[in-house]
């Protein structure tokens, strides 16, 4: 993806259309399986974040429950596609359930958006069902046509509590 506006002209924000469009089709992604084509949404040095606490203010200096450059989405995702990883066979499948969204900030020099919104997701595997809910923050790049997830974070409402093992991207 291209930054298709000249150094001197700015790009219009998006539509909350265009950014719902973008979250329903991560959605899709995700719940079809197609995990490589999911983390062809992320720019070069995206990142995938869930944080262990509600005030957690970075990725780095904390513990997380998951963070993800491109290089572990990369080992995650070959795992799932992955017959001798036992831990995911059978593959769990899921259903993920994007509402309450909300284009946050947007910067019309560089296109930074941030967009808000609420989940549910469901993922069964090996007749249990687990259910998750939160808030996500996708930190996206807009470029006036396309976006890319420079790093989604995803806030569940109970991270602070012990957790099973996460199968599935939520």
């Amino acid at each position: 993806m291209t930054n298709t506006a000249p150094l001197n002209q700015t790009l219009a924000p998006p539509d909350l259309k265009t950014a719902e469009r973008f979250l329903y089709m991560e959605a899709r992604l995700l719940d079809e399986k197609k995990w490589k084509e999911w983390d062809g949404l992320f720019t070069q040095d995206g990142t995938y974040w869930m944080p262990a606490s509600h005030h957690q203010s970075d990725p780095l200096n904390h513990v997380s429950l998951i963070y993800e450059d491109k290089l572990l989405r990369a080992v995650r995702i070959e795992r799932f596609d992955n017959e001798n990883a036992h831990s995911l066979q059978p593959v769990p499948r899921s259903v993920h359930l994007v509402s309450n969204v909300m284009i946050d900030t947007f910067d019309v020099n560089s296109g930074a958006c941030r967009v808000n919104s609420r989940f549910v997701v469901f993922e069964y595997r090996r007749d249990e069902q687990r259910i998750y809910g939160g808030a996500y923050i996708h930190d996206l790049i807009f470029d006036g046509t396309d976006f890319k997830i420079k790093q989604k974070r995803v806030n569940l409402v109970n991270c602070e509590s012990a957790l099973d093992n996460i199968n599935v991207y939520l």
